[in-house]
């Protein structure tokens, strides 16, 4: 099995299962509000025992479909969450991107499922907190204005739905980031649970006072527009909608479609980024040159990509760290295969990492100076082709394919004003794009950093002392390109708001991993690393971090 379907299948399916299992164990906080709605409000009861026993019939085998409706909603969001997850931020290089990107069938498939969603959690709860209000939008027969006042309800939740979609597709709402200090997963839900958290969804997700009596000013307008032109129907019918106690139903609705959809969202982070120990290398993994690429070991795990490979180099962060429980698993870094003397665990670990470290080296190199890099090859005159002796031609130049001549008009449209404002790149769009994927690399060289300077007592055998010029001369040429003034700045756009971008902070996290991992090896090994095989800049550099002048 494919180590990429073995994570899908062992990992990620049973704790997306959890995920499910406690969302429902929560929803007895939202629950309980809509029963004490339903006695003191509807019923106008203040008895806490009857409190109590409406609560304890929400629960009955009669509301059997109530909360089959509540998992149907939830099955919805779980499915756009595990299809729409990612671990690196989402950068348009221009506006046709976005608009593309909004306008695409799946993501509109994948909105309408939310607000469809919405739609029957706001069913859910409003059958539960009020008697007149049946499920799947049905009301008891006599009563007056119910249909319409629960359409009112319907297109609030709809709307929560569209704004959070809106959020997640187009504003990074589904970015997965592992949480620099893990705690136990209690401690993080029920810090996700606080009165400021729900406050803040309910702004962000468009359950604000605002917008709830914009719907309701908007929908009875409407109302009005409509019953000028039916017969046999009333204006004033529609003032039935700004019922007090209806309306303090459509907010506590509305609000709680907002609440449950925020901590649907962070409590599935919680659970799919949850950190996984990957097994390194055994003793008989060591000796065994054969070894299948496929298996269950932290050096193939770094070689994969996406969640996996994200979790990886946590888990290789943490491997690295001082942590004294983790003794034994490092150890097994500085291991050599016996007979053979092959540090298979360190060359594993050294290499997927210091790949990526030099490959986003040359990204960010490529980005900033353009005309550094060897131009490409030319393309070959028709007129000048290759001839043989007797003067046929060899090869017939290949006719450019329909996406070179799609781009070669897009270019030429670039010309015009009003295609132009859509199709050219948006300022530092490119340089965003590399500085979103920026995680593991900072992982990677904390990682570097830590295990360097555990093998100045650990690695009896020299097995990582021998690749440390190559780690540094990677980490000050990295340090070197950060550092130098780009083409397209990276600057706090308008209406960001107080947080910085997460490109703009994975900036800032990479120079100061950068400037820590090689303080931490200059003051672990001194004056030595002068006498190591770098180059005359690299000594230079170490000279400074020696010196401390590298602020």
């Amino acid at each position: 099995m494919k180590l990429e379907a073995l994570f899908t299948t062992e990992i990620l399916l049973w704790r997306y299962v959890r995920t499910l299992a406690c969302l429902l164990l929560l929803q007895f906080f939202p629950v309980s509000l809509c029963s004490i709605y339903h006695t003191v409000v509807a019923q106008r009861v203040f008895n806490p025992l009857i409190i109590s026993y409406n609560l304890l019939s929400c629960f009955s085998p009669s509301k059997l479909i109530h909360w089959a409706i509540l998992a149907l909603s939830f099955v919805l969001l779980a499915r756009v969450h595990i299809k729409c997850y990612t671990v690196s931020s989402w950068v348009p290089q221009n506006r046709l991107e976005r608009c593309k990107r909004l306008l695409s069938p799946t993501v509109l498939f994948r909105l309408a499922l939310v607000m469809i969603a919405c739609g029957l959690l706001a069913n859910f709860y409003t059958s539960l907190a009020h008697p007149d209000f049946m499920i799947l939008m049905l009301c008891r027969p006599g009563t007056n204005m119910c249909t319409k006042h629960m359409s009112v309800i319907t297109f609030m939740s709809t709307y929560v739905g569209l704004c959070y979609g809106y959020k997640y597709f187009m504003q990074n709402g589904n970015l997965l980031t592992i949480a620099p200090a893990h705690p136990r997963k209690l401690q993080l839900i029920k810090a996700k649970m606080n009165m400021q958290s729900i406050k803040e969804a309910c702004t962000m997700y468009g359950a604000s006072k605002f917008s709830f009596l914009l719907a309701i000013c908007f929908y009875m307008a409407a109302g009005i527009v409509t019953s000028f032109f039916s017969e046999g129907s009333d204006w004033k019918e529609w003032l039935v909608i700004v019922d007090l106690p209806l309306m303090i139903l459509t907010a506590t609705v509305t609000g709680l479609v907002a609440v449950t959809l925020a901590l649907f969202s962070q409590i599935f982070q919680i659970f799919v980024t949850e950190p996984i120990q990957i097994p390194l290398a055994t003793g008989e993994d060591l000796n065994n040159t054969e070894s299948d690429g496929d298996s269950w070991r932290l050096c193939h795990a770094l070689s994969s990509s996406g969640l996996l490979q994200l979790l990886a180099f946590w888990d290789l962060k943490l491997l690295a760290s001082s942590d004294p429980r983790v003794f034994v698993r490092r150890s097994q870094v500085f291991a050599i295969s016996q007979p053979g003397g092959h540090p298979r665990n360190w060359l594993g670990i050294m290499n997927p990492s210091l790949n990526l470290i030099r490959k986003f080296t040359e990204r960010l190199r490529r980005q900033n100076c353009p005309e550094d890099m060897p131009p490409p090859p030319k393309p070959v005159d028709p007129t000048s082709a290759p001839t043989d002796v007797n003067k046929n031609e060899v090869t017939k130049p290949a006719s450019p394919p329909l996406k070179e001549r799609i781009i070669e008009m897009l270019k030429g449209l670039k010309k015009y004003p009003f295609f132009g404002y859509f199709l050219s790149e948006l300022p530092d769009a490119a340089y965003r794009s590399i500085f979103a994927e920026a995680l593991p690399v900072i992982w990677a060289v904390q990682a570097f950093g830590d295990l360097i300077a555990a093998s100045y007592k650990e690695d009896k055998y020299g097995v990582v002392q021998r690749n440390i010029p190559d780690i540094l001369i990677a980490f000050i040429h990295l340090q070197k390109v950060v550092d130098s003034p780009s083409r397209g700045t990276m600057g706090r756009r308008a209406g960001a708001g107080e947080t910085l971008p997460v490109e703009l902070q994975l900036r800032k996290a990479l120079r100061s991993t950068l400037r820590s991992a090689l303080y931490t090896v200059t003051t672990t090994f001194g004056s030595s690393v002068l006498e190591l095989q770098v180059s005359a800049e690299c000594q230079s550099k170490l000279q400074s971090y020696l010196d401390f002048k590298e602020g």
